[in-house]
């Protein structure tokens, strides 16, 4: 039985992923963990009472899995090398310093860092290398819709396919939306779009457009139970790991 901390256990992911840990029959939310001052501090959430001390409540469980801010899951993270604790982190928007810190608490915890914890995602992850090598002389260009509450532009699964274009792409370079009278667009481009609007969980869409064709790749999710399932994946997957830094696609069998 896996005994899970949870950090942001209040939030919208927080309160679906403690309802699908409380729903397997291998893993039970052992503590709950929300920024200090917020509201719920002293609350229960599905019998267990919300705290706001990641670092006390690494005692009462195995890992700790992480639905916060930046700032605070690379707090989360330290704390868990701390308590020599495995973590998870689905936090997005983390800088590229944070990332290099990450790497190194990897060193002495198992650490799984994911953008998305959809399955769905990651494997269009996969496809979209495999496809941008392929087709290594179409145009690319990546669109995001999301809710309009969604704080960061672009979402952090488009930042990665971003990414993932530009490794697969030598000098290839990320551009961020157009206006006015630009000119051509330029074959190194990978253009960036982010869409704002009403309710919508998560569209994300890779287009390819070479000379008579085009080649899209298109993900949608429906609802944020998929990425809460991807979560309970994710925590069965970490049990018992070597120290090191995984990702989704370790999780699903092709890392």
């Amino acid at each position: 039985m896996q005994k899970v901390i949870l950090a942001g256990a209040l939030g919208r992911m927080g309160r679906m992923v403690a309802e699908e840990i409380a729903a397997a029959d291998d893993m039970e939310l052992a503590a709950a963990v929300e920024a200090t001052g917020h509201p719920g501090i002293g609350t229960v959430l599905l019998g267990v009472k919300v705290s706001d001390s990641v670092a006390d409540a690494l005692d009462a469980g195995d890992l700790l899995v992480d639905f916060t801010t930046p700032e605070a899951a690379l707090a989360g993270i330290r704390a868990g090398e701390d308590a020599g604790k495995a973590v998870i982190v689905g936090t997005t928007g983390l800088s590229g310093e944070q990332l290099a810190a990450a790497r190194e608490a990897a060193k002495s915890i198992p650490l799984l860092i994911s953008p998305n914890m959809s399955p769905g995602v990651n494997l269009l992850f996969k496809v979209v290398e495999d496809v941008a090598r392929v087709l290594h002389d179409f145009d690319a260009e990546v669109i995001e819709i999301h809710h309009n509450r969604k704080k960061d532009s672009p979402s952090g699964t488009a930042a990665k396919i971003g990414d993932i274009l530009a490794r697969a792409r030598s000098g290839a370079r990320l551009v961020h939306g157009r206006e006015g009278i630009i000119g051509p667009r330029a074959p190194d481009e990978i253009g960036m779009h982010s869409l704002r609007g009403g309710d919508v969980t998560g569209e994300h869409t890779v287009i390819f457009a070479g000379e008579g064709e085009r080649f899209e790749l298109t993900h949608r999710a429906h609802s944020r139970r998929t990425f809460a399932r991807g979560t309970v994946r994710a925590i069965r997957f970490m049990k018992n790991r070597d120290p090191g830094l995984y990702s989704m696609a370790d999780v699903l069998g092709f890392g």
